[in-house]
């Protein structure tokens, strides 16, 4: 057996131990260095191993920890958030970043079609999981439809705001999912380094008549959820 793979094994036996629970913290990469008399290099090997395999994760600073139990989540369905993690057993969070009331450029250049150059409200907000942050998203949507939007309870239920203060339902969404890094400030927001890979869900709502909502980029520590999906 490699070293790696021993080191590997170390941790799995960590893991499968009935006294330690999700979301502990592992040994330091130093002591695991010093218990098997490794490179740093070798020790990480092992942990990213474990890390891709979504049997632990890091936060920048901070260390390994053990994966708790992931959120389960139908992409395609509409997703309340705070409902679904409490149905869970999870305690959920959200904290707004920003809410800006212009276009952000590279939206607008990627996006051209989209609400056909109407003047946007940008907000920003992370979402967490007993405390740890596990997704950043991104929701547009027209000035002019929801006005004073910046004024709302924006960390609760945007849906919710929504139906209650404008009259404006989500009746389906169509969503893309796919593949990529974090950008330097979603990482250091999801306490992970710069390029970690993260899941992107990109999230289009409609109301009762067909009608755009709001366009919205979700990225997710792969780690933290598992998909549903179901067809006939």
């Amino acid at each position: 057996m490699l070293l790696y793979q021993k080191i590997r094994q170390y941790v799995l036996e960590l893991i499968s131990n009935n006294s330690t629970k999700p979301s502990t913290k592992l040994p330091s990469e130093r002591t695991l260095q010093e218990k098997f008399q490794s490179t740093r290099i070798t020790v990480r090997e092992a942990l990213f191993r474990l890390e891709a395999e979504g049997l632990i994760y890091s936060q920048k600073r901070k260390g390994w920890f053990i994966t708790p139990p992931k959120l389960k989540l139908r992409p395609a369905s509409k997703v309340n958030f705070n409902k679904l993690a409490v149905e869970q057993g999870f305690v959920p969070k959200t904290e707004v970043i920003s809410i800006l009331d212009d276009i952000d450029d590279s939206f607008q250049s990627q996006e051209q079609d989209i609400f056909t150059g109407d003047a946007l409200y940008h907000l920003k907000r992370v979402r967490l999981l007993d405390e740890r942050p596990v997704m950043i998203e991104a929701i547009y949507c027209q000035r002019n439809r929801f006005e004073d939007f910046e004024s709302k309870a924006l960390s609760e239920s945007i849906t919710d705001i929504m139906a209650a203060d404008y009259n404006v339902k989500i009746t389906s969404e169509r969503c893309v999912i796919c593949v990529t890094a974090l950008s330097n400030e979603d990482a250091d927001i999801l306490e992970k380094n710069s390029g970690a890979p993260c899941l992107k869900i990109i999230r289009k709502r409609f109301d009762e008549h067909g009608l755009l909502v709001d366009y919205n980029y979700e990225y997710w520590l792969h780690d933290a959820i598992e998909m549903l999906v179901e067809g006939t």
